[in-house]
Parts: structure tokens; sequence; C-alpha cells
């Protein structure tokens, strides 16, 4: 007997209703899943990750494959922006094929060319205005900027020795007790010319000056050119006095002092030069080791202690010992100043050639382009005893005689060593400021022309 079995209708219709449920579910676990999935995305685009901003990666291959390469690594630069421009100095990539890529400010040094200053501002003003860079340091004095191109000045006090608080007057030097010019300092006049002449004469030997007073700050110059001032101004420059008190309360006071820059320089091309200039009271120029002008209304290189007021050829504002001087270089007498001249064709400088006869050309050098050399500049002032001081200045100019000498050049190059370009305009302004317009006010002050285009002594140490 056949056994027939069959589900019953309801039996059948709740099945349906199970796979239909299972299906349902199914969807909706799917749904939902893939909501909670957008969601977690989107929470962590917006909430965690946010903008990120674009950036690059630099790839710096392993230095076994990158390609040969004969250029040197190249040294660590320096740049930065002129304080008188607007201008913002670029950043400035610096990469060899097997080195990592680096991005600094840069002090340019380059061994066959000149130091360039990328903020572009070729640093037109004066002292601490002249900018960084190929525009550090500045005419006059200086400025306090130590960067850049340009020779680092030391003052030094003959009036006192020591430092610090433990200054005092040197054995030479007096103070005034009484009378209108009381708490000035006065001092013997033939000490100072022994002291300098020494210093000149005898190497430039820097202990004949560092038994004196001598300044922690130092100043920065770029080139020479303050043609007429106060000589009160250099200790205000080397912030040992201040315009706003009386100088009998400064730590120096005017006069009887000397400043020395020195530095290494290299040479723009290769030829033969010589220095042109003079100074109140005195400027003189030691390059590669040789001094190769002594100029001034004092000529230090000629003072012999021992002959009255320093000798017949040491004060060369008078005419006659000018004359006896010129005249005994020119017959041959005179080696130490071999081929000196003495050059009155410059204009805008009638206080000098009434008084000096003009400007003074040194003895000549040769240089070769690219090599370094030892250079020195002192100016000094004697300046007024136990008074305010007087007036003091110096200009210094270079020639290329290599083709020839021009004694009758209307201007020279401006021996710099960076871009800096002084003006008339811009001294007077700086010494204004300082409260240190020469006798005379801005009349006096002297606007001696030079070439625009002179070339660049760029400097490659401080240190000699």
């Amino acid at each position: 007997m056949a056994l027939h079995i069959q589900m019953s209708e309801e039996a059948e219709a709740e099945l349906r209703r199970n796979a239909l449920r299972n299906k349902l579910s199914s969807v909706l676990a799917c749904l939902l899943f893939m909501a909670m999935g957008g969601g977690i995305l989107f929470f962590t685009a917006v909430f965690i990750v946010g903008d990120t901003p674009v950036s690059f990666l630099a790839y710096t291959p392993p230095s076994e494959d990158g390609p040969p390469s004969n250029n040197p690594a190249p040294r660590e630069l320096t740049s930065r922006s002129s304080p008188s421009s607007s201008a913002v100095a670029p950043s400035v990539i610096v990469a060899t094929s097997a080195a990592s890529v680096s991005m600094a400010p840069v002090e340019i040094d380059m061994s066959d060319g000149l130091a360039l200053d990328t903020s572009l501002d070729l640093g037109l003003g004066m002292g601490e205005d002249l900018g960084e860079g190929m525009g550090a340091g500045g005419s006059g004095l200086g400025s306090g900027e130590g960067s850049g191109s340009a020779l680092e000045g030391t003052f030094y006090d003959i009036k006192q020795t020591g430092s610090g608080r433990s200054r005092r007057l040197a054995k030479h030097a007096t103070k005034l007790t009484e009378g209108e010019h009381k708490g000035f300092i006065t001092y013997k006049q033939d000490v100072f010319f022994d002291v300098v002449s020494n210093f000149v004469s005898k190497g430039w030997n820097k202990s004949v000056l560092t038994r004196y007073f001598e300044s922690e700050k130092k100043l920065y110059a770029s080139n020479f050119y303050l043609p007429a001032g106060s000589d009160r101004y250099a200790p205000i420059a080397y912030q040992l006095g201040d315009s706003k008190k009386p100088p009998q309360n400064w730590v120096c006071q005017p006069g009887g002092w000397v400043v020395v820059y020195r530095g290494k320089v290299r040479a723009p091309k290769t030829g033969t030069f010589r220095f042109i200039g003079t100074g109140d009271d005195y400027i003189g120029v030691r390059f590669n080791r040789k001094l190769v002008l002594s100029a001034g209304y004092l000529c230090f290189s000629h003072y012999d202690a021992k002959k009255p007021r320093g000798g017949p050829k040491f004060r060369l504002s008078e005419k006659p010992q000018r004359d006896a001087f010129f005249k005994d270089i020119k017959a041959g007498r005179d080696v130490q100043h071999k081929g000196y001249e003495l050059i009155s064709s410059v204009p805008g400088m009638k206080h000098w050639t009434d008084g000096l006869g003009g400007l003074v050309a040194g003895a000549e050098f040769p240089v070769e382009e690219g090599k370094e050399y030892p250079i020195e500049i002192a100016v000094a002032e004697l300046g007024g005893i136990g008074a305010m001081g007087g007036n003091f200045g110096f200009v210094l100019f270079i020639e290329d005689i290599t083709k020839g000498k021009n004694s009758k050049a209307k201007a020279y190059d401006l021996f710099r060593t960076n871009f800096s370009e002084p003006s008339a305009e811009d001294i007077n302004r700086m010494l204004e400021e300082a409260n240190c317009l020469p006798i005379g006010g801005k009349e006096a002050i002297m606007n001696i022309p030079y070439l625009k285009d002179s070339p660049i002594w760029t400097v490659t140490s401080t240190k000699i």
C-alpha cells in the first residue's frame, strides 16, 4: 500500500513568509552596512584628514646612482634682505646632481666671482642704512652689520688705557678740573704722534695700539668716503659717545683716536693699481703687507720725533713741507714714498685743495685676478686739545694704472668692497642725525665725484 505525504496549506504559507523575511533581512543588512561605511568615510575625510595642503616630496637619489659630476660641493650660504629696501629676499635653492636639495638663505662667497646680494638691493645708504649681503657695511666709519663683503674696523683711544670699568687715563693725558673746558681730556701731542707713527712705520703691529683703550664694538665699512664731519662722530659711531650727552661724560671723548680696518680682498682683475686719497688728519693703506699710501694733514710715515715739529716733511698741510715732500720724491731721494703724486684735478674739494694741495696718489702695486690680498686701512684724528675737537674726514679711491696713470682725471674709481655708493646727501643726513656736522655746517661738506661703475674688491675674510 503506497504512503502519500502532503504539506498542509498553512505550513506552505508559513514557509513562503519565512523565505520572504530572510530576503528582506539580507537586503536591509546590506543597505545598513553600506550606510555605515559611507558615514565612516565621510567622518574620516572631513573631521580627521581635513584640508591637507599640497606639497612636493623631493626625491634624493643615492649617491651611487647619480650621474658623475666634477662640481665641488656648494659652500654654506647666507642671504638677508637689506633694511634699506622693502623688497623681500627670495629663497635660494642649491643642489648638486648627487646631493640632497637644500633651501637656505645664503651669503655667497664665490671663488671666481662676486658675492651677490639675493635681495638685489644695492644698499645706497650710509652706515647702518647700507643694507646687508653685498650691501653690508657702509660708508664713512661703517655700520654694525658684520655679514657681507666689508672690512672690520676697531676704534682705539690713545688718551686711555685698559677696558670696561677698569679703563683709566693714559700717563700722557690729563682731565681738566676747572675753566670752560672742565671735564675734557687734554694730552701730549708728541705721544700721539709717536704712537701712530710707530704703528704705521713698523709693520702695523697691533700691540702698538692694543696697549690703549680698544672698543669692543666693531664697525664694518665697504668704502671710505666721509670728506668732512666732526671728530665727535667717531666715538658716537662706535657707541662710545652719545650726542645727547656732554662729551665730558662719554666713554671716549673726541680727538686722539685711531681706527683700523682689516681684512682680505679678492682682486677683480689682473693689473697694476694705486690708491688715491687723503685724510683729516691722516689716512694710511697697507696692501699685501706693504705701505702703499700715507696721506693727510700729517704724514706719519715721515714723522721724526727728534726733529722740531716732527720733521720738515711731516705736516703736509703746510705748503713748504708739502713742496719739499714731493720734490724729494721726484728727485728719487724719498724711496719710501716712491711714485707718490699730488692730484689737484678732482673738483668738489676746494677745502682740501686749499689746505693740502689736493689728493695724494700712492705707490703702485700689482695684483692677479681672483687672488686674495691682506689689506689694512687706518684713519687717525688728532682733534682739539681740551676742547670739543674739530673736523675730520677722509676719501679713498683706486686707479687702474696697468695702461698708464691719469693724474689729471676729474674722477676716479671709488675703492669699495660691495655695491655701496655714498653721496654728499647721505653723509649730510647721517652727520646731522648724530649732531656731527663739520665746522661750517652743511656747506662745509664736500661733494667729491667718483666713477659710478667702480670695480668691487670682494672681502673674503675680516682676518689677516
